[in-house]
């Protein structure tokens, strides 16, 4: 008798599309152990209780969460090229994949995965490596777990409010920065050194406690503020002719805190559906 065919899920296929996890009654979903720690550690704290009730879920209805087995036949190997790509949790994943294809066969194991360099590690190791959409097109005869999908559901719409938000929020911060950058003079006028030397580090904390809740917003907010920077140097008399070496350090600052702003980004899409697309966009 043919063994059904095991499905293991990574990481960026679960951010993406977190309701694969609802087809846990119906097919034989392996959850590797790093992907369940990995899911557990990333984003906010919102994201992560989220993914991990979905996890439980769908262990509680036959998903099977496996460690990596300590031998396989086929060792990975540290000179394979294709392998020096790998994170610690996708060798894990590469790891279970070879165990099973050595017990089994090949044909019974398939990753679901949208991460370029495992597929294509699983492609040289004779693997088939299937995307989150792919999955859920094979197998969308299966009649999926009500519950399971309904909590799919309501976390994928609660990050699509949290990155609205996010985004919006970086907006408009960097609009009333602006505001108060182009009001500068009147904003000295009108307080006083010791408000200008007690409002100052005020603001710094706040920022700082603004970046430690809000990264992805405080991310878009700082990458504003530098694109900002460097403009007005330029405008609204534009001229190569006239930039000293002062507004040469200005605009050299402000490339520096738009990458700051986009480390920022990358930190604050962490556990949302848009890591896997940052990843790809600039790993």
């Amino acid at each position: 008798m043919t063994e059904p065919q095991r499905y293991i899920l990574d990481t960026s296929a679960l951010l993406q599309h977190p309701e694969i996890l609802s087809r846990a009654g119906s097919r034989k979903l392996v959850i590797p152990e790093a992907v369940s720690h990995e899911m557990s550690v990333r984003g906010r704290d919102g994201a992560r209780s989220g993914i991990a009730n979905l996890i439980n879920q769908a262990s509680a209805r036959g998903a099977k969460i496996v460690r990596s087995p300590s031998t396989i036949k086929n060792e990975l190997l540290a000179s394979d090229r294709n392998a020096q790509r790998l994170s610690g949790a996708d060798i894990d994943i590469a790891r279970i994949a070879i165990d099973y294809s050595e017990r089994l066969s090949p044909s019974a194991v398939c990753v679901v995965t949208s991460d370029r360099a495992l597929a294509m590690f699983l492609s040289s190791c004779g693997i088939r490596s299937i995307s989150g959409s792919e999955f859920l097109g094979e197998t969308a005869a299966d009649t999926p777990d009500k519950e399971l999908q309904t909590s799919a559901t309501t976390f994928v719409k609660s990050q699509g409010r949290h990155l609205a938000l996010s985004l919006a929020l970086g907006a408009l911060g960097s609009l009333i920065a602006n505001i108060g950058y182009s009001k500068f003079s009147y904003l000295v006028a009108t307080i006083s050194i010791w408000g200008t030397v007690v409002a100052l580090p005020l603001l710094g904390i706040f920022l700082f406690w603004y970046r430690q809740k809000f990264r992805l917003s405080y991310g878009v907010f700082e990458f504003i503020v530098g694109v900002m920077m460097t403009y007005y140097v330029f405008f609204p008399n534009f001229s190569y002719a006239a930039l000293s070496v002062v507004e040469g350090m200005q605009i050299l600052g402000g490339l520096y805190v738009m990458v700051r702003g986009l480390d920022n980004v990358s930190k604050g899409v962490e556990g949302t559906r848009l890591e896997p697309y940052w990843k790809r966009l600039f790993s």
